[in-house]
């Protein structure tokens, strides 16, 4: 494998792995509710996501003291919820920084990632009456660290991702979130690698305990996003679901804190990841 190859392709493993580290973009029970105009969000997110298993077209692959992949991740987003043409908007930039290392290709990196910017525009927005529909759309630069020694925050190519999303309370108690995300890429700046895009579906079921607290539960499927360099495969498609668990509630009327513990179920292609994550939320 030539060395532009092989570097593309240990970068791509690691990508493929931390597609989560996009966290605050890839959307939480609730996170389509529209908020009234004026309102500001500041959150601050903390991962700790592993992996030691890679699967390749749906087969464990031996690695031979496993793949020792682990990262914390942090990130910090700012949110506003206005009026424009009267609806509901809320223009945002999300800020990750990580450390991270992989034993078997002996990346150690740390640093700022790379910045998405974007926002939602609701057409139904009925806090009353819990349902809402919001169409996203979300940019990220190529601004982090190490973009060429496969930093999992720091892909080197423009993104941008598209989403729409829908909440409605279907109970007193009960409500379900269904959301649709395609994220479409630009080829890597430094090598040129082409990758596929990516289709998401996310449904999160939630039972409020009160107003306040709610525990969800949530499953993902994730398709495509395959890489190739030339005629070579960087690194497979994904066809992947992942199963969530989230705890969340308002200690006050301005903080909530948010606990999840993610796993992937099925893992086409890449490695198998497991995710404890906290999120801090603060209402202004």
């Amino acid at each position: 494998m030539n060395t532009k190859l092989l570097r593309s392709t240990s970068a791509a493993l690691v990508l493929l792995a931390f597609g989560s580290a996009h966290a605050a973009t890839t959307p939480d029970p609730g996170d389509y509710t529209a908020l009234p105009a004026g309102t500001d969000l500041a959150l601050v997110y903390a991962q700790r996501v592993t992996g030691d298993k890679v699967y390749a077209d749906g087969s464990q692959t031996h690695i031979p003291g496993g793949l020792g992949m682990s990262a914390n991740i942090g990130v910090f987003r700012y949110v506003h919820f206005a009026k424009w043409a009267g609806y509901t908007i809320d223009p945002q930039i999300v800020v990750p920084v990580a450390t991270q290392n992989v034993d078997l290709t002996h990346v150690r990196s740390s640093g700022v990632g790379d910045v998405t910017f974007g926002g939602t525009l609701w057409t139904i927005a009925d806090l009353p009456g819990g349902e809402h529909l919001g169409y996203s759309i979300f940019l990220t630069a190529p601004t982090g660290v190490d973009k060429d020694k496969g930093f999992a925050i720091s892909d080197n190519r423009w993104a941008a991702d598209l989403q729409v999303g829908y909440i409605k309370r279907f109970a007193p108690k009960w409500s379900v979130d269904l959301i649709g995300q395609t994220e479409v890429y630009q080829d890597r700046r430094d090598t040129g690698s082409k990758k596929d895009p990516l289709v998401r579906g996310i449904v999160h079921l939630r039972h409020h305990l009160s107003d306040a607290t709610h525990l969800g539960v949530s499953l993902r499927y994730a398709a495509g996003t395959k890489e190739t360099l030339g005629s070579s495969t960087v690194a497979g498609r994904k066809s992947d679901t992942n199963l969530t668990l989230t705890w969340a509630s308002f200690l006050t009327k301005q903080v909530q804190l948010q606990l999840q513990y993610s796993d992937d179920l099925k893992v086409q292609n890449g490695p198998r990841l497991q995710t404890l994550g906290l999120r801090a939320l603060y209402v202004f």
